[in-house]
């Protein structure tokens, strides 16, 4: 299955898709969750995992989640951000930007090898 990577800023939309897709990943990437969220519905394509900013238009990072999970009810989800909102995630994986290319890839392993 997928992943699902959203956030707004483009240019990093797009690195991590090309740099989970060199690790041999299935990756769809969107730039506003509603875009996600219609994906998921209309291309009956489940995520296994979604990889979503924090800030972003409509909902936050948290909330596409808790959407994902009624149409993905085993997506794992690793938020970013570039503030620290894990106080706001719940038991969400999370990842503070700037991070290193290969803090994503080894996150994204680890939570593979768990599920």
């Amino acid at each position: 299955m997928p992943i699902y990577i959203v956030d707004d800023n483009r240019d990093l939309g797009e690195f991590l898709t090309s740099l989970l897709e060199e690790h041999g990943y299935t990756v769809h990437s969107f730039t506003h969750p509603a875009e996600a969220l219609t994906h998921m519905k209309e291309q009956h394509i489940r995520p296994s995992m979604l990889i979503t900013d924090y800030n972003l238009p409509v909902m936050n990072g948290y909330k596409l989640h808790q959407q994902a999970l009624l149409l993905a009810p085993t997506v794992k989800t690793v938020v970013i951000s570039g503030r620290n909102v894990s106080s706001e995630i719940g038991d969400l994986h999370f990842l503070l930007k700037p991070f290193a290319p290969n803090a994503i890839i080894e996150l994204v392993e680890e939570i593979r090898a768990r599920s």
